[in-house]
């Protein structure tokens, strides 16, 4: 088993994890001192779809991706999830293999908790603490699956807009010239965020530029009209 190494990076997600769930720091040193923790490459596979429930993971360092590969074989990624996230609990009754997979979308450090562990852990809780977890588990569920409904409602332009300014609020990082999302976005990512073509995206970034909503340069967005960009999503509804 890997000790992880107590960077400032870590801290922070450790801190993160704890305050994102409802979670005492001793309880999150826990479930850390249970774990393994993996370096995975940009792009590495974390799990693929359709594999057993038998791991939680926490994201230390790096950013993932979850996405799922649809029956005609169209993958829709569908969220990114930055440092101090914990993602693929098991499933609480019943068995079910996994419905999405996970990579490292830039170069990752991951702490891979065994179910066994995490479950006994989170038996010992308080059931204030345990409650208040699940709770906050269940809200992140509900607001991806409105984000979810939200994209079936809308065309490119609403889907891509909304798109953007959720990953602003996840990765945002402010300057003078307006929010940056702080890791490289390529038009074949979006492509595969909002189920379109990669020229389809072009073309709508293209324009989003000349509505001066955005500016994108090396795979840099910058939101230089956030409030635009949502006008944009509710105009498309």
């Amino acid at each position: 088993m890997s000790h992880m190494r107590d960077t400032a990076s870590h801290a922070r997600a450790r801190a993160r994890v704890a305050t994102e769930l409802g979670l005492d720091r001793a309880t999150v040193d826990a479930l850390l001192a249970a774990a393994t923790i993996r370096q995975f490459a940009r792009g590495a596979s974390i799990y693929p779809q359709g594999t057993h429930r038998g791991s939680i993971f926490i994201v230390l360092a790096g950013e993932v991706s979850v996405s799922v590969v649809l029956p005609n074989g169209q993958r829709i990624l569908c969220v990114l999830y930055e440092p101090g996230t914990m993602f693929g609990f098991p499933i609480v009754e019943g068995e079910r293999p996994r419905l999405s997979a996970a990579d490292a979308f830039g170069a990752a450090t991951i702490a891979v908790v065994p179910r066994r562990e995490f479950e006994r852990i989170l038996a010992a809780l308080p059931a204030p603490t345990l409650i208040r977890f699940f709770n906050r588990v269940l809200e992140r569920q509900a607001r991806f699956a409105m984000r979810l409904v939200h994209c079936a409602a809308l065309d490119l332009r609403g889907r891509l807009a909304l798109t953007l300014a959720d990953l602003a609020a996840t990765f945002g990082v402010h300057d003078a010239g307006g929010v940056r999302i702080g890791v490289p976005i390529t038009h074949e990512n979006l492509a595969d965020m909002v189920g379109a073509s990669r020229e389809r995206i072009s073309k709508m970034m293209a324009a989003f530029m000349a509505e001066g909503l955005i500016s994108y340069r090396r795979q840099a967005v910058v939101l230089l009209d956030i409030t635009g960009l949502q006008a944009a999503a509710a105009v498309a509804r």
